[in-house]
């Protein structure tokens, strides 16, 4: 078949979607001629696009071998690298198309990335700073300016550039989040609630601008206004009851027990997790779904306790949580287990209304007078980023066997840190808004 008509083939396989046909095409043109760079980039971008980022970036590196100067393979073969979280190798690529090619855009805007995730921030800066000579226009960049900034130990330039992002496009939510973080961080407290009362007029009810306004408050001295935003009432606690097919709540804490250690997501999160890792805690992913078993059980309980949560919600309330409850909602659910010890620092859940937390399993010490609040579950207490010198509200919960507590998901919540010689085991939930 002639090399042509192999190419046609491969563009219009491409071009209607057939991307396994069209790299199998690549494959056979490179058979006939294996030093084609055009072919072997284009067979990278369909590689990668059908999530083959290892062969992806084999087909980058032949076309860079064949000729040195291919800026766009080398941004590529970057692009794949990162997908392999190989950052130093992602690193020297894009470094390379950008040499090679100094006016594109995206090289220097992925440099960045890259540098960034290596914890080299003040030359991520620099990246940044490049991309936005050449498109001052790329807000996102700009953005990603001001992280490297902060993470590089410059606070208050890196606040003037969010606060010029935000000036450049009021109606786009993130960086009032970099620019809210930034100034609690910095200590400004009065500059927090300014800037998350112009993120909640855009973005009303957000759950992270609710989060950071109620512990500027605290810091402002304006306690009243910071109880009545975090408000310990919003907390509700209940003792569930035993549900069909289950002779005691036991048997049903030892089905869901037994159900979660052998969850097949069931896994430790990542190093570079900031709330979950710690190698004594596995966490699982989409715990609610079955339609019958433990987690079905639980899921209809956790339902019709948050149906009941939202009914004694009053009407007509202009509180900023209650104001405008969801209709609709998604769920999103996990189960955590504390392998003998451990904990999980104050967070907060972002994409959440209402978050929800069970126990079927607890170590023997939580409660006991002499271990104190080991093991409990604690509202109100902020992250440690955080420089809070005034008191803020603190409300402990002692976790039993069958409690559930349903909160606000801009609650900051964590486990009081325990040693046990035994398993703490938590099934979580959020109830998310959908339109």
């Amino acid at each position: 078949m002639a090399l042509p008509y192999l190419q046609q083939q491969a563009v219009a396989a491409y071009r209607a979607g057939q991307r396994a046909e069209a790299l199998r095409l690549c494959q056979q043109i490179l058979k006939l001629q294996p030093d084609r760079p055009d072919v072997l980039g284009f067979a990278g971008m369909i590689a990668l696009e059908l999530g083959d980022a290892e062969g992806a970036a084999a087909f980058y590196r032949k076309a860079v071998q064949r000729r040195p100067d291919f800026a766009e393979a080398h941004y590529n073969l970057g692009n794949a690298l990162m997908r392999l979280e190989r950052m130093e190798e992602a690193t020297s690529a894009f470094a390379k198309a950008a040499r090679l090619k100094p006016d594109l855009v995206p090289a220097h805007n992925n440099l960045g990335t890259a540098l960034h995730a290596l914890g080299r921030h003040a030359e991520a800066a620099e990246s940044y700073r490049r991309v936005l000579r050449l498109d001052p226009d790329a807000l996102e960049a700009q953005r990603n300016l001001g992280i490297a900034l902060e993470k590089a130990g410059h606070g208050d330039e890196a606040i003037e550039i969010y606060r010029a992002v935000i000036a450049k496009r009021p109606d786009w939510t993130v960086p009032y989040s970099n620019l809210a973080n930034a100034l609690l961080a910095a200590g400004d407290a009065r500059g927090t609630i300014e800037a998350c009362e112009r993120w909640l007029a855009v973005s009303p009810g957000n759950m992270e601008a609710l989060a950071l306004e109620g512990l500027a408050l605290y810091q402002a001295g304006e306690r009243d206004a910071a109880r009545h935003l975090l408000d310990f009432d919003f907390v509700h606690t209940f003792k569930v009851e035993t549900p069909p097919g289950y002779a005691d709540l036991a048997e049903f804490n030892r089905a869901l027990v037994d159900f979660t250690l052998n969850h097949r997501t069931l896994h430790v999160p990542p190093e570079a997790d900031p709330h979950y890792h710690h190698p004594a805690l596995a966490i699982t992913t989409d715990f609610f779904g079955p339609k019958e078993g433990p987690a079905a059980a639980l899921e209809a309980i956790a339902r019709k306790g948050v149906e009941n949560y939202l009914a004694r919600i009053p009407k007509g309330s202009n509180h900023r949580f209650l104001m405008k409850p969801p209709k609709k909602w998604a769920w999103a659910s996990w189960a955590a287990v504390l392998h003998f010890q451990g904990n999980l620092d104050p967070h907060i859940h972002m994409d959440g209304y209402i978050s929800g937390v069970y126990y079927p399993l607890l170590p023997d010490i939580v409660g006991k007078p002499e271990h104190g609040q080991e093991g409990f579950f604690e509202l109100g207490r902020p992250p440690k980023d955080f420089p809070i010198t005034e008191a803020t509200g603190i409300m402990p919960v002692r976790p039993e066997e069958g409690l559930m507590i349903l909160f606000p998901s801009y609650f900051y919540h964590r486990t009081i840190p325990f040693v046990s010689d035994q398993r703490r085991i938590s099934i979580a939930f959020d109830v998310m808004p959908r339109d």
